[in-house]
């Protein structure tokens, strides 16, 4: 485990020759945290294994809110090995629906504790600062990016079509589909890719990270076993290494 074959492709590509002057680790101010807490934290979410409630993390005093804060910024510029149990989600099945009930039918999701959740988006903001310059990231990639959807590149196709009926041309469409793409995805492929693109601050933060994190079954309690991910991210916990999954 562990361990990736040669990546000729991204050699190829010439990927090792972006630079960033951004860097993944680093405090966040009082302001900054503030706002992530205001924006990025949703209110009526499923609780993680804490059961804390965005609602409260947003209504916090401003004691409980040193708290978290100091938390947030322990993890961006310290060793994570004692976040261990903050670091821990509840996964839960939900159905996609049909009238079967075969163990591909549910999609596993990863309730986080809500503080957990915070630092993810503080870690996937500073993602979008060092990538979006840099322009790392292929122009018809839509999801999960800011000012950019889906939906955009679903009207180009109709576009597209719409085009080709008109001339009288016949055009091919290929779509592909990666099964279970989330839970099989090769974390230390995934290090080595941010590596390629001098992502700084792999090892010492989102490796940490993946390492330190852990789930456990519903009702994630002592009866419960503790699982470490070596493959694979905790969905829906794939907001900060959205970039490099896709």
């Amino acid at each position: 485990m562990g361990e990736i074959g040669i990546l000729p492709l991204m050699v190829r590509l010439l990927v090792d020759t972006y630079r960033t002057a951004e860097h993944l680790r680093g405090e966040r101010t009082s302001q900054e945290i503030k706002k992530y807490v205001a924006i990025c934290l949703k209110p009526g979410k499923s609780t993680g294994p804490d059961r804390c409630p965005n609602e409260l993390t947003k209504t916090m005093t401003d004691e409980e809110f040193q708290i978290v804060e100091m938390w947030v910024n322990e993890i961006l510029t310290e060793d994570t090995s004692r976040q261990r149990e903050t670091m821990n989600g509840t996964i839960s099945q939900l159905h996609k629906g049909g009238s079967t009930n075969k163990t591909s039918d549910q999609r596993p999701v990863v309730l986080l504790n809500s503080v957990y959740e915070l630092l993810n988006y503080v870690i996937n903001e500073r993602l979008k600062t060092i990538v979006e310059p840099a322009t790392i990231l292929e122009p018809g990639q839509g999801g999960g990016r800011q000012g950019r959807c889906v939906g955009i590149n679903m009207q180009k196709v109709h576009l597209i079509q719409q085009e080709a009926r008109r001339r009288g041309r016949r055009v091919y469409r290929v779509d592909i589909d990666f099964k279970n793409a989330f839970n099989a995805m090769s974390q230390a492929a995934l290090w080595r890719v941010m590596r390629m693109f001098k992502i700084p601050d792999v090892d010492l933060l989102l490796e940490q990270i993946y390492e330190g994190a852990t789930v456990r079954l519903a009702p994630n309690n002592e009866e419960s076993a503790t699982i470490t991910f070596n493959t694979g991210v905790a969905q829906d916990d794939d907001d900060c290494f959205y970039y490099f999954q896709k």
